[in-house]
């Protein structure tokens, strides 16, 4: 007997009895969609190929295959394929873990229940738009149920913050590509990237807003940095009108054009550029020069950049100011985000205070018990009787 003939039972024992009870995190997900089994729990590396994932009957459940000529020894592949999927079930449920957990509402209304629904379809998040006859119909009770689910109702996207990070990203681009029936693996972001860059003519808008980096102009944004800016819009609104900051710009990481950019593709229409007008009088101040004409934009009294050095660090250039998108999310007659908050916070402070609010104008309530008392017996008509007696002599 050779050695070979000898061991090999000995593994396939050791492979069919290890497969079965191996530690979850033996088995990885790639993104191509194939399980890897790696037979050391120590190795870091994801082992070899053994299934893949199909689509299902849903976007979260999507149908586990072996694959042919797999080393799997004697295990039954039946046995295996149920023991993947549980173990699949877990990794989805532990990545996805604030959207799994919309599967179950509880005793929730139904606009609770409904918003629940078509977030947990949209992969974590959904156009408002979409949304607001449910919106709509919640009171404060609703919306404290949605924040325990860690929903998040936006000013245009309604979504789950905590899905933004980098393995729920990647994971979530695997199944909307297996549900979409796109070729694997897809074009993921880099982890932890705010912004970037995309073809604004070619991309896949519906795929990148699925994984949390919606795509506004030529930049795809992820969505907390993207609902940070669009709550500082609302901030400095005023009058129909906003001035954009610098700050907006870092939050995305783009130059203040990307910026004017995203606010266009927002919907907002540029009314007045100070760094245009600039341009324009300089161009203007030019002409005039070689006219041989004194142009009224620069003078002894201009400050030299010498001048400029000498002084303090210059200040950041005034930005463009837009006007505000017309519509349901960004509304003229709409309060901003401030009072917005503030208005939820009185209101989530609890049914008995507007209770006690309402009652407050009231009259207090005289209770009384015994005889009925009649006009006349009362001291106060006595002396109106008294009153009008004397007025009668007088």
């Amino acid at each position: 007997m050779s050695l070979l003939s000898y061991i090999k039972p000995l593994l396939i024992e050791s492979l069919q009895g290890t497969m079965l009870n191996a530690q979850d995190t033996q088995y990885t997900l790639g993104e191509d969609a194939q399980i890897h089994y790696q037979p050391q729990a120590s190795n870091p590396l994801p082992g070899e190929a053994i299934a893949m994932l199909v689509k299902g009957e849903r976007i979260l459940k999507p149908k586990v295959v072996m694959l042919d000529g797999a080393s799997i020894g004697d295990v039954d592949k039946v046995v295996l394929r149920a023991h993947l999927e549980e173990w699949l079930g877990r990794h989805i449920a532990s990545v996805l873990e604030p959207l799994v957990a919309l599967e179950d509402m509880g005793e929730a209304k139904a606009p609770v229940k409904g918003i629940a629904f078509q977030v947990y379809e949209a992969l974590g998040i959904a156009a408002r738009e979409q949304l607001e006859n449910l919106i709509g119909a919640l009171d404060a009770d609703d919306r404290r149920d949605l924040r325990a689910k860690k929903i998040r109702l936006g000013p245009i996207l309604v979504f789950i913050p905590a899905l933004n990070k980098p393995a729920a990203v990647r994971l979530r681009a695997l199944l909307w590509g297996l549900w979409n029936d796109k070729d694997l693996p897809m074009d993921c972001p880099k982890d932890g990237i705010v912004s970037f860059a995309v073809d604004e003519r070619g991309v896949d808008k519906a795929f990148y807003q699925a994984i949390a980096y919606p795509v506004y102009g030529s930049r795809a944004i992820r969505i907390d940095m993207l609902d940070r800016v669009i709550s500082g819009v609302y901030d400095a609104a005023e009058g129909g009108k906003f001035k954009a900051s610098h700050q907006w710009a870092e939050w995305l990481g783009s130059s203040i054009e990307g910026l004017y950019e995203v606010l266009k593709a927002m919907g907002h229409q540029k009314v007045y550029d100070p760094a245009e007008e600039a341009a324009k009088a300089k161009v203007e101040g030019s002409s005039q020069a070689a006219e041989g004409k004194d142009p009224s934009t620069t003078g002894a009294d201009a400050p030299s950049a010498q001048d400029d050095k000498k002084g303090k660090p210059q200040e950041k250039p005034e930005l463009a100011t837009f006007r505000l998108k017309k519509g349901k999310a960004f509304s003229e007659n709409k309060p901003t985000l401030k009072k917005l908050r503030a208005d939820q916070d009185v209101k989530s402070k609890g049914k008995f205070k507007g209770k006690r609010n309402k009652a407050a104008g009231r009259s207090p309530k005289i209770m009384s018990t015994g005889p009925e008392k009649r006009l006349e017996d009362s001291p106060f008509a006595v002396l109106e009787q008294l009153r009008q007696k004397s007025n009668e002599k007088s």
